[in-house]
């Protein structure tokens, strides 16, 4: 399912800047998969301002009447705090892994570690472990989404976890479309690098707080209105895995 081509290189750039990009990571059979996949994936809307996360069911935005003053209101009230607005589809169930694309069902379930028929001799978890050096972790239920011009990130921080990635599955995708993954300089004056949500490209970043210091704060760049197609990705976060190591420094637990 993998290619390793440029495993080396991710290392050698995760150990410097604590994050990461594998270009061309996933093999021929499943990215192409994974591009016809997710035009047609049954999303929700999922949103939050400060605390208050919600998730609205697959068809709201299509077919709910009350889609545009759920919008506005998150629009309003999100001005000056921390907010999300998206379109979603969680792997939470076996009934969401499975796929009439039997390629898009297997990388599903490598994601999702459900090796309940089969495991690969190579699996997510071993890429990650390889690039990041962390070991004693697990991801569960990460989530496909997609941003056009109505959705947005804010910047923030991924709190509790050890590190988080994106699958970027854009078929195409332009820089003048915007959706960049924007890191900030611990400051958080500027911009310190942003990557393009190219396809086929895994992005693997330390959200860590080993260091007793939160890094990456991150956020996505508005996606232009003029953009030919939603920013398509999966994103999920590997977390510790309690009684397998030590604990990662925290700083007063807050969030």
């Amino acid at each position: 399912m993998f290619n390793r081509d440029n495993i080396q290189q991710a290392k050698e750039d995760f150990a410097t800047k604590r994050y990461t990009y594998i270009d061309n990571v996933l093999k021929p059979e499943y990215i192409n998969a994974l591009y016809k996949a997710v035009k047609t994936m049954p999303y929700g809307v999922w949103s939050c301002i400060g605390q208050s996360h919600n998730k609205y069911p697959a068809g709201f935005r299509e077919n709910s009447d009350k889609f545009q003053g759920v919008l506005d209101a998150h629009i309003e009230e999100g001005r000056g705090n921390f907010s999300y607005f998206h379109y979603a589809y969680w792997l939470l169930e076996e009934k969401h892994k499975v796929h009439n694309n039997p390629y898009v069902t297997e990388f599903n379930r490598v994601v999702t570690e459900d090796y309940s028929l089969i495991k690969p001799d190579y699996t997510f978890h071993d890429l990650v472990s390889e690039v990041t050096g962390f070991t004693n972790m697990h991801t569960t239920q990460p989530t496909y989404s997609y941003y056009d011009h109505t959705a947005w990130l804010n910047a923030h921080h991924d709190p509790r976890r050890w590190c988080a990635y994106i699958f970027y599955l854009n078929d195409t995708w332009l820089t003048q479309w915007g959706g960049q993954l924007c890191l900030l300089s611990q400051d958080e004056r500027t911009i310190k690098d942003s990557i393009e949500p190219f396809g086929n490209r895994l992005v693997i970043m330390d959200v860590s707080e080993l260091t007793g210091t939160r890094i990456n704060k991150h956020f996505i760049s508005p996606v232009s209105i003029t953009a030919d197609h939603p920013r398509y990705s999966l994103a999920g976060w590997f977390y510790q895995t309690e009684t397998d190591g030590p604990s990662p420094v925290r700083k007063n637990n807050a969030i």
